[in-house]
């Protein structure tokens, strides 16, 4: 059931009501004691006058005047006014002190009741917290009720809730990953070890092993040094920015790709379709660069013989677009993920985190990614930087 009102108007509107109510039941109560009282005081002080006006006229006294009271100390109207004012003045004070004790202890009583009741809510808030770890991160408050305040902040904490055990998955699969790529060579390195190094083992078979070593090495190298880069990226930038050119920045990391686009057989051109011809970002200089060199590496490497890669610097960011074996639409998202390679790679020190060092970068500097594949084959992947 959804309740426009939030908790703050509700709750004052019963405090609200209710002190009306109170109040009204305390003036009624000392209105209604104080009249009943003085009914009687009045009752009591009618019957003493005519008893004493009887009295007197028995003893042959003039007879009082109709519409006069007897005169007399006690019977006196003075004196009967004056007994009642002093009898109404004591009780509307007991009944006004009942009333007011009264109208203490119902309020306390409503204002336990409400607190409890709005209270109960953060309490089912609080218990699901403590039962919040590392192992219980899929359990979620679900706070039903009225749409307001309370459970707005349920929800909040679920969609936290949500990330974080998103960001715990991603954690785990990205660690179960890693390991299993530095696994990997040091498997390859001891069986080389193992085989190529026996006890007969020539010239020629110990030039194959150091060679297997040492490819296997720089590959565990080009690993570490992706990973840190992931990590960096994904630490955040700290105020770590500048300003960057970035068409110059294009241009140095072309000259540096082209002679792994010439062994590759893949023709690698820039381009600069900008209404200056230059373009500057605030942005961190180390990871910037680093985004563009692995756009270009994995464009050149998953390519194709006498391929093409071209690099565009727009005004809203930069472009790379890369030919090669066709990509389904439905695996561009996997491409994202880390230690993900796509079919066609050319044979070089691919780690399979250039992508997802791309997405790290671009997030932590708050840029827009998208990547779309080509009807005939090959990716486009776009870079929107918003200063």
């Amino acid at each position: 059931m959804r309740r426009p009102w939030s908790i703050r108007a509700r709750t004052t509107l019963t405090f609200a009501v209710a002190s009306m109510v109170l109040t009204a039941a305390v003036v009624l109560l000392v209105t209604w004691g104080s009249t009943l009282t003085l009914s009687d005081a009045y009752g009591s002080a009618v019957a003493l006058q005519r008893s004493d006006a009887a009295e007197f006229g028995d003893a042959g006294g003039p007879e009082p005047r109709p519409g006069s009271e007897p005169s007399g100390s006690s019977g006196s109207p003075e004196g009967s006014a004056a007994a009642v004012v002093r009898v109404a003045a004591q009780t509307q004070w007991q009944w006004a002190t009942a009333g007011v004790v009264a109208a203490g202890v119902l309020a306390g009583l409503v204002g336990w009741f409400v607190s409890r009741r709005v209270l109960l809510p953060v309490d089912r808030i609080a218990a699901a917290a403590e039962r919040l770890s590392a192992s219980t991160l899929h359990e979620r408050i679900g706070l039903d009720g009225p749409d307001d305040e309370l459970r707005r902040l349920a929800r909040s904490i679920d969609d936290l809730l949500d990330r974080l055990e998103t960001a715990f998955e991603s954690q785990r699969r990205f660690v179960a990953q890693a390991s299993h790529e530095l696994r990997t060579p040091l498997a390859v390195q001891r069986t080389a070890l193992q085989v190529g190094l026996h006890d007969g083992a020539g010239p020629a078979e110990l030039v194959c092993v150091r060679e297997e070593l040492l490819e296997q090495n720089r590959r565990s190298e080009h690993l570490v040094e992706s990973l840190l880069v992931l990590a960096e990226a994904d630490r955040g930038l700290d105020g770590r920015t500048e300003r960057i050119d970035l068409a110059a920045l294009a241009h140095e990391v072309v000259l540096h790709a082209e002679d792994h686009a010439q062994r590759c057989t893949v023709r690698l051109t820039e381009t600069v379709d900008t209404t200056s011809g230059l373009v500057a970002v605030t942005a961190e200089p180390v990871l910037t660069r680093q985004l563009l060199t692995n756009l270009v590496d994995n464009a050149i490497e998953y390519n194709q013989t006498g391929g093409a890669v071209v690099v565009r610097v727009r005004d809203d960011g930069l472009e790379v677009e890369n030919s090669g074996p066709p990509v389904e639409p439905d695996e561009v998202a996997h491409l994202l993920e880390p230690f993900r390679r796509g079919r066609g790679a050319a044979p070089g020190r691919h780690s399979g985190l250039g992508l997802s060092i791309v997405t790290a970068i671009t997030r932590a500097h708050g840029w827009t990614l998208a990547v779309v594949t080509r009807a005939e084959g090959g990716l486009v992947v776009r870079v929107r930087m918003t200063d």
